[in-house]
Order: C-alpha cells, then sequence, then structure tokens
C-alpha cells in the first residue's frame, strides 16, 4: 500500500484536542551546558505560543509532496494541517511517521495543477516544536 493511503482513519478532533494539549503544556527546553551564543528570551517563547493559538485551525487534509528517508525518491503524503501561520507555512499531522508533525510550505509550482497542495520543509517533530521552527 503506498504511504499517501494509510492513516486515514484519523480522528481530526482528536487529532485538534492532542494539538491544544501540546500548546497548552508546551514548556521552554532548559539550556544546554554546551550550548554557545545568546539563549533565546522567555518573551521569543512566550510571543511564538500566542502566535501558534492564533494559527490553530480545524484540521482538514491535504496533499503534501516530501522526500522519503530511506529511497531519496519523492512520495506524495496525506497530511492533515493544525495551524496555518497565514504566510504560507503550514504545521502538518503526517499520521504514518509516528504521529510525527512537519513543517510544510503552500506550494505555488506546477505541483499545485497535480493536486499537490504543499511541500515539506523537511524539519519533523513535536507539533510546537514545528511551528516555532518556522
Amino acid at each position: 500500500m503506498p504511504r499517501y493511503a494509510q492513516g486515514m482513519d484519523v480522528d481530526l478532533a482528536h487529532l485538534a484536542a492532542r494539538v491544544r494539549a501540546s500548546l497548552d503544556t508546551y514548556v521552554a527546553p532548559d539550556r544546554h551546558a554546551a550550548a554557545v551564543g545568546e539563549a533565546l528570551p522567555p518573551e521569543w517563547f512566550e510571543t511564538g505560543l500566542a502566535e501558534m493559538q492564533a494559527s490553530l485551525v480545524s484540521p482538514y487534509w491535504i496533499q503534501m509532496r516530501d522526500l522519503d528517508p530511506t529511497s531519496g525518491k519523492l512520495v506524495i503524503l496525506r497530511v492533515a494541517v493544525v495551524a496555518d501561520a497565514g504566510d504560507g507555512s503550514l504545521v502538518a499531522f503526517d499520521p504514518v511517521a509516528e504521529g510525527e508533525f512537519v513543517v510544510a510550505a503552500l506550494d505555488t509550482d506546477p505541483d499545485v495543477a497535480r493536486g499537490i497542495d504543499a511541500v515539506s520543509c523537511g524539519f519533523r517533530g513535536d507539533v510546537v516544536e514545528c511551528f516555532l521552527s518556522r
């Protein structure tokens, strides 16, 4: 079965609740002892979390172009958008990637004509960290 055809039984209401819970319980990471440079101030995280709160959407399905990490080939994934920053960047849930979230960009190239809505930016992980990384 192709990757994009899997994971279609995701409950979008449950996904939205999971995203809100992650946002509500997020704690900024402690500064790593080996880190160099200046630490991000608490205000940076507070601003980012407020922006994320304003960007949350009712999850909806889109098609996203990505690179398969093992083969390096282009794949089309069905992902659920959970946040739209309004600047072309999205955070989406990939149901076949161990529950990971991914940063994506709205696609304005010819892929749109082939039904591709967005392109993966390559950053995956926790929903809040994905949003803050964009």
